[in-house]
């Protein structure tokens, strides 16, 4: 990592005032940027990736990084919206994300922890086991061998059906990642620790991109982040719903060779690394709960009711999820032909950041990819106008939600709503007595921010930016820190 032309502070701070030009910036350095990159290193366009933390340590460092196409009921839910010939070709395009990353793994040399394991899909609710068959019936139908089951390898988790696929992988996402950057480290310059703030359009057709290391000038911009912070304020929310998973993990006797994860309102996800267990639960959307608090316990005492020993870990995913199901990859706006964004990765970011990676190279170097279409940000989405009134008055009752109940109950730590000097804060007071003290609310879109007392960390109830104690943002959209100026 020693060679990568990687932007130290000093650096930074001498250019900051300087105007830097590159004729691909792309926003993030994870899975989707670094593949895109990974595509582009060969050409002669001069590439530029911006990160506002670390490599590979945002989305990309809390999924629980399963390369599979068994998605839940993904391929039932295309079918009844768009019709056979769309399911078909998502499931093919995620069949070709894998293999994908298993070309590049073993070209690149990259060891990171790959690995073939069997998938499991299961219900525990009568009246979901129609669903578990539709799959298995859809699946067969596009020539993969699944099988019937009716329990999982463990036993601390009963099930009432479920079917199982053999053709699918778990990875070390981080690895993978560093993977990537050693085979581009000749070809791109990667600015880490580098906040954009704003993207402009120029006259001449280019991007001017503001940055906290000063500005960027673009022929073409990529934004790979979580969630488009530039989209704003836009219709784009109501397009989309945030949803959030708490994660634990711990230590076991015995380690499996496998994934699994169910069709159930209560989600279960299960999957092993060496000799952790990794389990996702108690999912939702954002907007639904403000007591975060209450959504840890809840996952963590699953976890110890089923495997009879407390985690060690925890934290919590938020993935982004499109009304239609599919993720938004490609050219937003005809008018701006040399914009492209890639997001809604459906909880399935792995695969659908590979793909994307692909689609968007292919789309710069103009080359015909079968999934372009598919993924297109200008289709006609369907459903779409239920799921975005629904969207938009959950929304709604989030924002009022933080407005009217300024002080809420469920906070056990010593944390305050106020005012000071006519400015909302959040203070909270650590276990030395020091008071943090962050602007309480969003840069985003205005909304008032929830504490998150297991983490530490303020976080938005309505589009999911999260900031630390101190006020710098940890994960988007919002493009502005809430720290208290002094």
């Amino acid at each position: 990592m020693k060679d990568f032309k990687t932007i130290s502070n000093k650096e930074r701070k001498k250019e900051k005032k300087e105007q830097k030009n590159t004729d691909i910036l792309i926003i993030g350095a994870g899975i989707t940027g670094l593949s895109c990159a990974y595509f582009l290193k060969d050409s002669n366009y001069h590439i530029t990736i911006l990160d506002k933390g670390q490599i590979g340590m945002g989305i990309s460092s809390k999924t629980t990084a399963k390369l599979n196409y068994l998605q839940q009921t993904i391929y039932q839910e295309l079918e009844k919206s768009y019709g056979m010939k769309t399911s078909k070709l998502y499931f093919e395009s995620q069949m070709e994300a894998i293999k994908i990353i298993n070309d590049i793994a073993k070209k690149e040399k990259i060891n990171c922890d790959l690995e073939k394991v069997d998938s499991f899909l299961y219900t525990n609710e009568e009246k979901n086991q129609t669903k578990i068959k539709k799959e298995k019936e859809l699946l067969e139908g596009w020539d993969i061998k699944v099988g019937e089951i009716n329990s999982l390898p463990i036993q601390e988790i009963p099930i009432l059906k479920g079917i199982v696929v053999s053709d699918t992988y778990v990875f070390h996402p981080l690895k993978y990642l560093l993977g990537l950057v050693k085979s581009i480290q000749n070809s791109v310059t990667l600015h880490q620790n580098t906040l954009v703030q704003e993207i402009k359009l120029q006259e001449d057709g280019s991007y001017l991109v503001s940055t906290t290391a000063g500005d960027f000038f673009s022929k073409i911009v990529i934004v790979a982040c979580h969630y488009p912070f530039f989209l704003k304020p836009g219709l784009f929310p109501l397009f989309s719903y945030l949803k959030r998973e708490y994660v634990q993990a711990g230590k076991v006797k015995k380690a499996y060779n496998f994934t699994a994860i169910n069709v159930d309102s209560n989600l279960q996800s299960i999957r092993f690394y060496k000799d952790y267990l990794i389990y996702g639960s108690n999912e939702h959307k954002l907007t639904s709960v403000l007591n975060y608090k209450e959504g840890y316990q809840k996952s963590s005492e699953e976890f110890t009711s089923y495997f009879k020993k407390k985690p060690e870990y925890s934290w919590m995913n938020q993935d982004l999820m499109m009304n239609d199901s599919l993720p938004w990859i490609g050219i937003l706006d005809k008018n701006q032909p040399n914009l492209y964004i890639a997001t809604g990765y459906q909880a399935w970011g792995m695969t659908n950041g590979t793909i994307a990676g692909k689609i968007l190279s292919n789309q710069i170097l103009e080359i015909e990819n079968r999934y372009t279409k598919l993924f297109s940000p200008l289709r006609t989405m369907k459903p779409s106008i239920i799921p975005t009134i629904t969207n938009g008055l959950e929304y709604l009752k989030a924002y009022s939600k933080t407005y009217f109940n300024k002080n809420p109950r469920f906070y056990s730590s010593p944390v305050m709503i106020l005012k000071i000097n006519g400015i909302d804060c959040g203070v909270y007071i650590d276990q030395e007595g020091k008071k943090h003290i962050v602007h309480n609310l969003c840069p985003h879109l205005k909304c008032k921010l929830i504490f998150n007392e297991i983490e530490k960390t303020w976080d938005c109830p309505c589009h999911g930016s999260r900031f630390n104690m101190d006020g710098d943002i940890l994960e988007g959209p919002a493009a502005f820190s809430i720290r208290i100026k002094k």
